[in-house]
């Protein structure tokens, strides 16, 4: 006779004295569980975690608030954005305002006044040696 279901664990045991747990005191209350929540789960319960729960996996930690994050730009960038056409021109000079940093990687190709919250020295002396200016410009905070 063919087998439609599978047989469960439960009848396997049935009539035994152990029931696949070693010593009878064993299988009292939840001495046997390998820990509390994720205890074991980089030791014995390692199979289960890393098929089960990959987001357990990496680092996670806490962020300093007092750090400032800038948004920032580097000077090939910005001569791409200039070919690409999307900076304003007037007088044969760029006009560029950026919410953020420049950095001074690359060349600047383009004489072009760049107005930012901040600059390199690197990207201050590469602008003024392309024939333009830098200018720099606060942003008001909300809150105290």
């Amino acid at each position: 006779m063919v087998r439609t279901h599978k047989k469960k664990k439960k009848t396997k045991f049935l009539a035994s004295r152990h029931n696949g747990r070693g010593n009878k005191k064993k299988g009292r209350g939840s001495g046997t569980r390998g820990g509390v929540g994720r205890g074991g789960a980089w030791k014995h319960k390692k199979t289960y975690t890393l098929k089960f729960e990959r987001d357990m996996l990496g680092r996670a930690g806490f962020v300093n608030k007092t750090t400032k994050r800038w948004n920032v730009i580097n000077l090939t960038e910005l001569s791409r954005l200039i070919e690409d056409g999307k900076v304003g021109k007037k007088d044969n000079v760029y006009y560029f305002k950026f919410d953020g940093k420049v950095l001074g990687a690359g060349r600047l190709l383009y004489p072009a006044v760049v107005e930012a919250r901040a600059f390199s020295k690197s990207a201050v002396d590469k602008i003024e040696q392309a024939g333009g200016e830098t200018k720099k410009f606060e942003v008001e905070q909300n809150g105290p």
